[in-house]
């Protein structure tokens, strides 16, 4: 599959790119691949919880068998 790449483009004042120029900098990045960083989390912020695919996953089985109703004791050293 062929993926087309769109072109776009904004402005920003002095303070604005000057501040992303050294965020690039300092992560070892071009501008152009902070700003593709920048966009995809905007995105990913802004879809609600039930449109993350993390939430898609459907559950799978396994043979070890495990008893959950001493986790908190385990994982906290609390009596439940």
């Amino acid at each position: 599959m062929v993926t087309v790449a769109k072109v776009v483009q904004t402005e920003l004042d002095e303070k604005e790119y000057r501040l992303l120029k050294e965020v690039s900098k300092k992560k070892g990045l071009s501008i152009k691949e902070t700003l593709r960083k920048a966009t995809v989390t905007y995105i990913e912020d802004q879809l609600p919880l039930e449109e993350d695919p993390i939430f898609k996953v459907k559950p799978r089985g396994t043979s070890v068998k495990t008893n959950a109703s001493r986790l908190d004791e385990q994982l906290y050293r609390e009596k439940s």
